[in-house]
């Protein structure tokens, strides 16, 4: 996801736009300011996942458990599986017997 730049007197200018388009593309805008830090722009929704996902991974143990089911979820795309019942699906995993 590559940022889009932008001044602080053109946001102030298009400040819904720019708001917007940051909700639009869940992408984030870098805002610069002459003689201060850049501040960005990011969905909240966006923040919040990638929050969530920093604090999954904060755990080693976890981030390998994570990383290990993303493989598999990798080696089996393009594989067709089955659609089953809910029934099916506790009868195969013997839940409620």
């Amino acid at each position: 996801m590559l940022a889009k730049q932008t001044n602080y007197t053109n946001l102030r200018q298009n400040l819904a736009s720019v708001l917007d388009e940051v909700i639009d593309n869940r992408g984030c805008v870098i805002v610069s300011r002459t003689g201060k830090e850049d501040v960005a722009i990011i969905a909240a929704s966006e923040l919040s996942s990638m929050m969530e996902t920093l604090h999954l991974l904060k755990s080693p143990a976890n981030a390998k458990k994570l990383f290990a089911a993303m493989e598999r979820a990798d080696e089996l795309e393009g594989v067709q599986i089955e659609p089953q019942t809910l029934q099916q699906l506790c009868e195969e995993l013997r839940v409620g017997q």
